[in-house]
């Protein structure tokens, strides 16, 4: 019965405020969705900051290079040696690229042959990708620029209308090669040049090796070996090759971009949602004790109604509780639709289909956590306001107003 009455208290207070609870509740739900959508959009951010850039493959990568005349005893003795160093999950052998000319008439410009680094998310966006095991298959870059010199234009070929067919290609010593094309990939990812025509990396070492053969010393492609050392994690990278100098002379290929304005750009951003966050809790610890600071003859008058603290602390936490629940279910919901039919086509204008290509969506994590923090504000301004009403003196009720 008490509970009863301490339900119709709290229900009585909130409609007889109703000017500052609908400004309450508006503050609430405008906090939840820049809260929501701020989170919901950083943690992508991170997330291809530190697996497309930071984690890049050629940050997880050393090269180096064996002369065609070292026995292969001793190739083999250097090889088992690196890859016994912790943090090295592989050493392979990479072939040349080759440029070829496409002979069947589908393709006019010069083009080349490349392999797919081991350990790289190659991404396919149409067709299949191929298996390491497989031959005389390629994938396509999604647009192909192909300048025919006869007519002195520039077509652009959609990679998709090539999937299917088999196209021909001409090495630099005449060699034909008929690929069956399966597959289109994304070409993004600045380790892409956008006329590479990839194809399985031992399929392109043998090409490699009948290009040598039958150039006689002629080809613009060397009979030395080279490998890459492929490692774990970009923060290990040095350190492995420190202690991969011992065996070879390791080097590794810079990326074409700034990795470090990513970087940057990320701190400068999360620093701004933590000062808007703290921005949001302190609006709603002032908003609440701003209006609890104006409700003194209120309290005082639950008081000389034998009201005890702990009954005072549940009628303002109650108040505020019911209103933050409505606002922040308000908002999630609101930031669902603004996800869906606002923010996401938006991003996929702006960063779809390249490297940075990120969603937003409402965690319930961050849902959870942003509840908890109102609630743990909430909790500390009602135990100030209880111990500010013990303190009050009655005689405030007798005042006239």
């Amino acid at each position: 019965m008490k509970n009863k009455k301490l339900g119709m208290l709290v229900k009585a207070s909130i409609l007889s405020r109703k000017g500052a609870t609908i400004f309450f509740c508006c503050f609430m739900v405008i906090a939840t969705i820049l809260v929501l959508v701020s989170a919901g959009a950083v943690m992508p951010l991170k997330n291809n900051i530190d697996q497309n850039i930071n984690n890049h493959i050629l940050n997880r990568e050393l090269n180096f290079e064996i002369n065609e005349n070292t026995p292969q005893n001793e190739i083999d003795d250097t090889i088992l040696s690196i890859k016994s160093i912790e943090h090295i999950t592989n050493v392979y052998n990479v072939p040349a690229e080759l440029d070829v000319s496409e002979t069947s008439g589908v393709l006019f410009s010069a083009y080349t042959l490349s392999y797919v680094h081991e350990g790289y998310n190659l991404k396919i966006t149409s067709g299949r990708a191929f298996k390491e095991n497989e031959e005389n298959v390629a994938v396509v870059p999604e647009v192909l620029k192909d300048f025919n010199s006869e007519s002195q234009r520039i077509n652009k070929i959609d990679g998709k209308t090539l999937v299917g067919k088999n196209l021909v290609f001409a090495d630099e010593s005449g060699k034909e090669h008929k690929l069956k094309i399966v597959g289109v990939y994304n070409t993004s990812d600045p380790i892409f040049t956008g006329n590479q025509i990839l194809i399985p990396r031992n399929s392109l070492i043998e090409f490699n090796n009948e290009v040598i053969a039958s150039a006689k010393g002629m080809a613009s492609i060397t009979s030395d070996k080279a490998y890459k050392i492929l490692v774990d994690d970009a923060k290990n990278l040095e350190s492995v090759q420190s202690k991969v100098s011992s065996y070879c002379e390791p080097y590794t290929m810079d990326l074409n971009f700034d990795s470090q304005s990513y970087n940057i750009a990320l701190i400068i951003i999360i620093g701004s949602i933590v000062f808007f966050a703290l921005f949001v809790i302190a609006g709603q610890y002032m908003f609440v004790k701003s209006n609890i600071s104006r409700r003194t003859e209120e309290l005082a008058l639950y008081r000389s109604l034998g009201y005890k603290s702990n009954q005072l602390f549940y009628i303002i936490f109650a108040e505020y509780f019911l209103i933050g629940i409505i606002s922040i279910a308000v908002g999630t919901i609101l930031t669902v639709l603004l996800d869906i039919l606002l923010i996401n086509p938006y991003l996929m204008n702006l960063v779809g289909n390249t490297m940075m290509e990120m969603t937003v969506n409402v965690s319930a994590v961050y849902i959870l956590l942003f509840l908890v923090i109102y609630l743990i504000v909430l909790a500390i301004v009602s135990i100030w306001a209880v111990k500010r009403s013990e303190k009050t003196d009655l005689s405030v009720l007798l005042r006239e107003r």
